[in-house]
């Protein structure tokens, strides 16, 4: 067994156990997200003036789009003022892959701008990805970022943390930066280096799942990291192998939405094993933050963490602003940076962003929090019309995720007929349910649930596990997909 872990669950039980670590207690002076919203106001307006410097003087994307806007960037003072500002889009970024984002080379202060990394965003229509570039400046101050994420969701320095991420032909910051995020607070790491082969590579350079479970259980790996389907799988497959992973008690469980349900199945097939008190953290990430934004609490809302160097907005179509707490467009603005720097980009991503204190740890940084169901954000191309109605899948996923017995699910929405695209819409419900269920019962249950989310009723199908999630052959689960005939 590892040493006890008491998840906190309190600002004072928060502040207890970062004064039992010196790393975290040596480094609260300098955690703006403890300080006064006037503190952490005044930080962000003074980064914001001389990023927006930076941007006119060095971001060849910016320093035309401010005339063709007619924006000096010299009058925005401060946060406040960047709803003057045009929102940039993902289109424009990967217009031209991310090139014309990367700021040019300072040589007065070269050693803020040497290049030191690369990572990857997601592929246009063209199937190319776009580049993400870090200088060393981003990546140091990548490592206070991460130090103080660690902080956030219970990771310590005597952790011995497992890498899950799959090491890709894409490089991508899940498994990148796992790496940085582990050594910023010195923890142990082992790797599960995971993966699906490169087409035409000689070699098998990738392991198996089966050897990272025996991995965690002979390292005595405590902490798990990686794509929150494939952890559930891996725990799964050990609990039926009677595995001894009595010392996890914390879970980096990323990727993809993880809904209270999903998190209790976990946590009680650990428990099964020996474990005791386990905390899921499902922090919230994308490639153009570099990060995931973590919870300090279960649901409690994606802080921040660093609002020095990033400002959330939820905004409309037009990039106006919405109030505290309703849904819009996530939009970042990067208030210290030198690689790729964005400015006021929308990510993708339907939020809710709150400035209040967070009740649970007291923090007066931002916090991306739950909208819909379970999950910090929906994907703007995921909304769809099925039937005429224009639905969030995610309502449909939250119902599913969170029925006991349901292990994997996927919805396809078809034709009822394959060989006439005018014919009605089908929904359909694919299951891959716990051995024992009753699944008469579980068939009607899930229909009435589904029916109630999105005013449409599925047709249910139980298959295996595997027809839905292969961890061996993709990185995670998908859980839409869309069979009808393109238009």
């Amino acid at each position: 067994m590892s040493k006890a872990f008491k998840v906190p669950r309190n600002r004072e039980e928060i502040m207890a156990w970062i004064d039992s670590i010196p790393l975290y207690k040596g480094d609260q002076p300098l955690d703006l997200a403890f300080k006064s919203k006037e503190e952490i106001r005044s930080a962000q307006d003074a980064n914001l003036v001389a990023q927006m410097e930076r941007l006119e003087k060095q971001s060849p994307y910016y320093r035309e789009k401010f005339k063709e806007w007619g924006v000096d960037p010299r009058s925005i003072r401060g946060v406040d003022d960047l709803e003057k500002i045009p929102v940039t889009s993902k289109a424009d970024y990967m217009k031209d892959r991310g090139e014309s984002f990367k700021l040019d080379m300072d040589f007065a202060k070269i050693m803020e701008y040497i290049l030191y990394e690369v990572t990857y965003t997601t592929g246009t229509t063209t199937g190319l990805p776009s580049r993400f570039y870090n200088t060393t400046y981003d990546m140091f101050l990548q490592t206070w970022m991460f130090r103080i994420g660690c902080k956030i969701c219970y990771l310590e320095p005597d952790d011995i943390l497992m890498n899950l991420f799959p090491f890709h032909f894409i490089p991508h910051i899940g498994y990148y930066k796992t790496v940085h995020f582990a050594s910023a607070v010195g923890m142990t790491m082992c790797w599960g280096f995971t993966g699906a082969p490169l087409p035409g590579f000689p070699y098998s350079i990738h392991r198996s799942m089966q050897q990272a479970i025996e991995d965690i259980e002979k390292k005595k790996v405590n902490a798990l990291s990686g794509i929150a389907s494939y952890i559930r799988r891996l725990i799964m497959t050990a609990e039926e192998q009677g595995r001894d992973l009595s010392r996890i008690n914390k879970i980096q469980a990323l990727g993809e939405a993880v809904p209270k349900g999903m998190r209790d199945d976990m946590r009680k097939r650990l428990q099964k094993m020996g474990a005791g008190e386990v905390f899921i953290s499902n922090a919230f990430g994308f490639t153009e933050s570099q990060t995931a934004f973590q919870e300090c609490a279960e649901l409690g809302g994606a802080h921040c963490g660093v609002p020095q160097m990033y400002y959330f907005e939820a905004v409309d179509e037009n990039g106006k602003r919405k109030p505290d707490g309703e849904p819009g467009l996530l939009c970042i603005t990067h208030l210290d940076r030198r690689g790729t720097c964005l400015l006021r980009y929308l990510v993708g991503d339907i939020v809710a962003i709150t400035n209040e204190p967070c009740p649970i740890c007291g923090r007066n940084d931002q916090r991306i929090v739950t909208t819909v169901g379970s999950t910090y954000g929906t994907r703007t191309s995921e909304l769809m019309k099925v039937k005429g109605t224009l639905i969030n899948p995610e309502t449909m996923r939250d119902a599913v995720a969170n029925t006991p017995g349901v292990i994997e699910y996927q919805f396809i929405v078809t034709k009822e007929k394959a060989d006439d695209p005018y014919s009605m819409d089908l929904l359909i419900l694919k299951v891959g349910a716990d051995e024992g269920v009753d699944k008469a019962r579980m068939e009607g249950e899930l229909k009435e649930k589904v029916k109630r989310a999105v005013e449409l009723t599925p047709k249910v199908e139980f298959v295996p596990f595997a027809e839905i999630f292969n961890p061996g052959q993709t990185l995670k689960a998908t859980r839409i997909v869309d069979q009808r005939p393109k238009e």
